[in-house]
């Protein structure tokens, strides 16, 4: 009996409250909301890829443009160093054919290796030199 007084309850409040065809409906509507915001999902992540796509495409190029931006700097310098170096090669070429043409100068030009051996030889007898006062200079502390 109280079986039955407890499925009598039950079935009335679901008869109150919801019948079978009401819950029905709250799914479907359930459902298709939850669908809907899916499919809303979607579309943005799409349209955010598309976009994504987009600024990528915009940043590859610019990539390109400053590289030969770059490019083209880095030609115009070597060609400004080729120009000075040339130009430097003529005045070197000009200066040495004016001394090979003046008698004068020929006669006075003193090899570099001879200039570098006297040096060397001076430093040598330099050292020396004071190397022997700084001997006579111990010698004589110590005996005086």
């Amino acid at each position: 009996m109280e079986n039955n007084i407890i499925k009598d309850r039950i079935q009335d409040v679901r008869e109150r409250f919801l019948s079978g065809n009401q819950i029905e409906e709250i799914r479907q509507n359930v459902t298709s909301l939850v669908n809907e915001r899916l499919d809303e999902f979607q579309n943005a992540q799409n349209n955010a890829f598309r976009e994504l796509e987009v600024a990528i495409d915009k940043l590859e190029n610019h990539q390109r443009e400053m590289i030969a931006y770059f490019n083209k700097q880095l030609i115009a310098l070597e060609e400004e160093q080729k120009a000075s170096n040339s130009e430097v090669l003529k005045l070197a070429s000009i200066q040495n054919q004016n001394l090979s043409k003046s008698p004068k100068n020929a006669e006075n030009v003193i090899s570099r290796d001879t200039v570098l051996s006297l040096k060397k030889f001076l430093n040598n007898k330099i050292l020396a030199f004071l190397a022997t006062v700084s001997l006579l200079g111990i010698l004589a502390l110590n005996f005086f």
